[in-house]
């Protein structure tokens, strides 16, 4: 079916299962499966006189466990440039372009895709300027990748004492939802046998990484596009500097950011007797964009 003159669609994964961090550490260990497979990455023929035409095919599965939306365009794209992000348009133009799934994909500016469904691109990609194909030929390296958006969503637990001889609760918690991207929080400050727990006095802080956990190899192989996150606190105040808020998008290609640096109003300990529990949490929409690989069209000279 020729889906030129329909609006196409988009690629989004949201993942929301969850990984945990250790009590105290603020170490991030994710559990989240590959959430993506490639059944199929084709082209045919790979070898073309000009003037011929190839055919690229990508056919892959929402293997993770929740749905998943899909979106495939850049604005003012038609074609799923988003997915065959080079398709060297000083040689060939798209003459015929498919996308299948099921439930029916066709019109539709958004589909959701469940798991374990799938979906197939189809590109024929035309030779064009047929007149200029040197005797020795040239060649078109296709790139293809699938950018997902998710929702990452961290907290960690923390415990305010009047003194070091106050009897505190020993089991704060962290936990993080799973995916290429997690969150890393980490205290300073802290002069109490625990990292997670602050005395009266204490010049706390609470330092934020946003933490790209793609290695070349591994499932999580691409580059991220972060929205800067909300922080909330709940049990105390942060001061009015807001964690240096910015509304920059933030693009890691391995590694993690900057770190984000918030810090506890000290009106946490006014009136306080004993101890109390406080909480920071964090989340942010990003874009994981996972690169899929390349596939050679050989164009040769068809000669007279």
């Amino acid at each position: 079916m020729d889906l030129k003159s329909e609006a196409l669609i988009l690629f989004a994964l949201v993942l929301v299962s969850s990984g945990c961090l250790d009590p105290g550490n603020g170490e991030t260990e994710s559990q989240g499966d590959q959430a993506l497979e490639v059944v199929d990455l084709s082209v045919q023929p790979s070898e073309i006189y000009a003037g011929s035409s190839s055919t690229a095919n990508l056919h892959i599965r929402n293997s993770g466990e929740l749905p998943a939306t899909l979106d495939i365009n850049s604005e003012g794209g038609e074609y799923a440039d988003r997915v065959l992000t080079n398709r060297c348009r000083d040689i060939f133009s798209i003459s015929d372009f498919q996308v299948s799934g099921p439930g029916g994909v066709t019109g539709q500016s958004e589909y959701g895709l469940e798991e374990r469904h799938e979906v197939r691109f189809t590109w024929v990609l035309e030779n064009i300027n047929t007149d200029r194909v040197p005797l020795n030929g040239y060649s078109c390296n296709l790139k293809f990748q699938v950018p997902f958006d998710y929702t990452v969503t961290a907290y960690r637990q923390l415990q305010f004492k009047e003194s070091r001889e106050i009897e505190g609760t020993p089991d704060l918690e962290s936990q993080s939802s799973a995916g290429p991207m997690t969150f890393r929080i980490e205290t300073i400050g802290s002069t109490a046998e625990s990292s997670s727990t602050f005395l009266e006095g204490d010049q706390a802080e609470i330092s934020i990484y946003m933490v790209n956990q793609g290695e070349e190899g591994t499932d999580y192989t691409g580059f991220i596009e972060a929205d800067f996150p909300e922080i909330e606190a709940s049990g105390f105040e942060l001061t009015e500097d807001d964690c240096g808020e910015d509304s920059d998008t933030i693009t890691m290609y391995d590694g993690e950011s900057e770190r984000i640096r918030c810090t506890v109003d000290s009106s946490v300990f006014d009136g306080l007797e004993g101890s109390k529990r406080g909480e920071i949490e964090a989340s942010t929409d990003y874009t994981y964009v996972r690169n899929i690989g390349d596939e050679t069209v050989e164009v040769q000279y068809r000669g007279n």
